[in-house]
């Protein structure tokens, strides 16, 4: 696929319709999509015990929340909202691990009255929690000090991170959970955010497999997700066939040596299973021509989709109503007000002319999760294309100025 095609089995013809009947702008997730990724991981992660989880906090639409519990798949919970929505769609207590980072009291407390397993990546949280809950089963998050990831506000692990307990302080870890006679049936780590190398993901692994030696008790190790995908015409998919000589065998020969019997493995991607299956369709109301620079405004923004925002970061647009138009280069712009409010910059694409629909192609992670309120612009309607063709379905509607309003002021006159 080139920067100029629209990825299958996104079609063009549905796209537009998708548009006329809805408006602008909207995400669409394709069902397809997304169970293609988790069949592609599974393939890649047979021979040893693995289990997949979902990071939640990548897309929590209904609708993929839905498509993985049907797939099998627990859920990472990052927060007290997350938990309870994995809790209503149907995710039993021990499918579910409660992640929160810094967590309050009450968020400890409400965890654990919901029966789940907490992930600790504090050892003060994990001594309160101790003394909270004694002889409870309790997971630890470790910081491996191995950071990874497309920009260095998504490195979740290393010298500078807040994430995680550091390795180094694995003997204090054990005496909180001996004084507190606590369950540690797991250990976790997720070092960053969109890795497309093989050998970093085992570094990490590696050290992770050194420490949980050391705990007989261990039900399973969760080894993180971070898995990327290819965002930018340069970019490469992370090489999956590199995974049963470089990560699945590993993980099967260690299992054989590690005190616990039934040790198993944790994968728990979230950008790899979505990002692709996502697009924001976007409707240009504004050209503008300066000495420098051809703007394409739209009636969309930074509020919708903050990644090129935040992290530079990159996604293909496609003009859907002129596809076959010749090539000039655009400065994609959004309707915030603020100088970051950028989809694309100085880029190729089909000659864009006021009234043309254009797709922003692997959103499908990070962006409507992401999203704000920012300049009191309604956030975008979502849609679900479903994998056997039946009808497409309404996930969320987008809201009127008024019905915002109506909304977060109630009784406003």
């Amino acid at each position: 696929m080139t920067e100029h095609e629209l990825k299958r089995p996104f079609n063009p013809d549905t796209l537009r319709e998708i548009a006329d009947s809805y408006g602008t702008p909207t995400y669409c997730y394709s069902e397809q999509i997304i169970r293609d990724r988790i069949s592609l991981l599974r393939s890649h992660l047979s021979g040893t015990p693995v289990h997949l989880s979902y990071a939640a906090k990548a897309n929590v639409a209904l609708p993929i929340l839905r498509l993985m519990l049907d797939e099998g798949l627990g859920v990472d919970a990052v927060s007290p909202a997350e938990l309870e929505l994995a809790i209503r769609v149907g995710f039993a207590p021990d499918q579910i691990l409660y992640s929160a980072n810094n967590m309050t009291d009450q968020e400890m407390n409400l965890a654990a009255s919901k029966g789940v397993v907490m992930n600790v990546g504090e050892l003060s949280r994990l001594k309160r929690f101790g003394q909270d809950f004694p002889c409870s089963r309790v997971c630890v998050r470790l910081n491996p000090q191995i950071g990874a990831g497309h920009h260095k506000h998504v490195i979740t692990a290393g010298r500078d991170s807040k994430f995680g307990i550091p390795v180094e302080q694995t003997d204090e870890i054990k005496r909180i959970v001996s004084e507190y006679d606590l369950q540690l049936i797991g250990l976790h780590q997720h070092i960053g955010s969109g890795i497309l190398d093989t050998d970093v993901v085992w570094a990490a692994i590696a050290v992770m497999l050194d420490v949980a030696i050391q705990f007989d008790s261990l039900q399973f190790i969760n080894l993180g997700g971070g898995l990327g995908v290819p965002y930018g015409p340069n970019e490469h998919a992370l090489d999956l066939s590199l995974w049963r000589e470089k990560i699945v065998r590993p993980l099967e020969e260690y299992r054989g040596r590690h005190p616990s019997t039934d040790l198993t493995f944790v994968f728990e991607p979230g950008r790899f299973l979505v990002a692709e299956a996502g697009v924001l369709l976007v409707r240009v109301n504004t050209i503008k021509e300066t000495e420098h620079h051809l703007f394409a405004g739209v009636d969309s923004g930074m509020g919708h989709l903050s990644r090129p925002a935040i992290y530079g970061a990159y996604h293909a647009v496609y003009n859907l109503s002129h596809p076959d138009g010749e090539l000039n280069t655009y400065d994609i712009v959004g309707n915030i007000c603020e100088s970051a409010d950028f989809f694309a910059r100085e880029r190729a694409i089909q000659e864009i002319r006021v009234g043309d629909l254009l797709a922003i192609l692997d959103v499908g992670a990070y962006g409507m999760s992401m999203a704000s309120l920012y300049n009191m612009r309604p956030l975008p309607a979502q849609l679900w294309l479903p994998a056997e063709g039946t009808e497409i379905r309404l996930v969320t509607a987008r809201e009127s100025a008024t019905e915002l309003i109506d909304r977060l002021y109630p009784g406003l006159d």
